[in-house]
């Protein structure tokens, strides 16, 4: 059975028609050159082998430690990679199309409806651009609005976020980092998208901002019937704000699971990891933190057999020399994970 197939049975009986995204066996690996004429001589694994779907009007949580591969996902998702920077296989397919077998002018239209809103609310606004000027850019790039009504529209999209319509004619740096997050998100949501990809959209926030920011995106889902890819590595966060977690190592997708059943009964030891390093509003005597030991393998040489397995208080034998594949774990159908030794 392949990954994919194994998924759709985790999850209930919902159908490749019924997703809006898939992701079938992604790889994304980074070539290192090195020599006079830079010569391929190895490869970053940044993804390798990742599945996963998103509903209409679902919130997948992707989360995991830096440096997992989350981010490069959701670009290769989108396309946004440069070309020929990686070697990439696997399928993506947006409501039934394959993205990389999708000529230039129909991916344009796509385009449209798979949105981002990127992580450095500061770099990813362009300083010489007024707030009007960006939103309404792809706006014009797509002919999507008549210019005349341009303005209308733009108005309506900070008001839409809790801005005033006079914030059109204002710079970037006239705002606070949680004010630029909000332009991101009213130009992330100028041309009608179905899917965003959230790419750790608040930690670079204060905790009063990341809440403003994350009821923000809830409200616009309910209103809009948006569809969230949101990446973070912040457990609570993505519990708080997720229909489904996957969670991320080392490239590859070792549990996934409904919210709350992945937070009350974690499967995999790297995630009981990391809900242990979460902080609690009323510490019990019982709780115990799970101190993780060694570094993180480099995803040049990953290690053979469970990629957890250098760090695992578990592994054994079969760990070490045997790549786990996603299976049911427990009684719930939905959730799964890559582990040996738990069940």
């Amino acid at each position: 059975m392949s990954t994919i197939t194994h998924h759709a049975a985790a999850f209930g009986t919902v159908s490749s028609a019924g997703r809006l995204l898939t992701v079938e066996n992604l790889k994304v690996w980074f070539p290192v050159r090195a020599g006079l004429f830079g010569r391929v001589k190895g490869y970053i694994r940044a993804v390798d082998d990742v599945s996963l779907s998103v509903l209409p009007g679902e919130t997948l949580g992707l989360v995991g430690e830096s440096g997992c591969g989350k981010t490069t996902t959701g670009r290769a998702i989108l396309r946004l990679l440069p070309p020929k920077s990686a070697r990439i296989e696997g399928r993506v397919e947006f409501d039934g199309t394959d993205l990389y077998q999708t000529s230039p002018k129909p991916l344009r239209t796509l385009r449209r409806q798979m949105q981002i809103i990127f992580q450095d609310p500061v770099g990813s606004l362009n300083p010489r651009m007024t707030v009007g000027a960006m939103i309404s850019e792809p706006m014009l790039v797509h002919r999507l609005v008549p210019r005349p009504e341009i303005p209308e529209r733009v108005g309506d999209l900070l008001e839409k976020v809790g801005f005033p319509r006079d914030v059109a004619n204002r710079y970037p740096h006239e705002f606070s980092g949680g004010q630029r997050q909000r332009i991101g998100i009213a130009r992330a949501l100028a041309l009608k998208p179905r899917l965003i990809v959230c790419d750790e959209p608040v930690s670079a926030l204060d905790v009063s901002i990341q809440a403003q920011v994350l009821n923000l995106l809830a409200e616009l889902q309910r209103e809009m019937g948006l569809s969230y890819l949101f990446i973070a590595h912040n457990l609570a966060v993505v519990e708080h704000f997720s229909d489904r977690i996957a969670v991320m190592y080392l490239g590859k997708i070792v549990e996934m699971a409904p919210a709350r059943v992945l937070t009350g009964n974690p499967k995999h030891p790297y995630t009981q990891a990391l809900l242990s390093a979460v902080p609690k509003p009323v510490p019990r005597k019982t709780d115990q933190r799970i101190i993780l030991t060694g570094e993180v393998p480099s995803p040049v040489h990953p290690p053979t057999g469970c990629p957890f397995h250098p760090r695992c208080p578990l592994a054994k034998e079969r760990c070490r020399m045997e790549i786990p594949r996603l299976e049911v774990k427990g009684d719930d159908l939905r959730h799964v994970a890559a582990c040996w030794e738990t069940s």
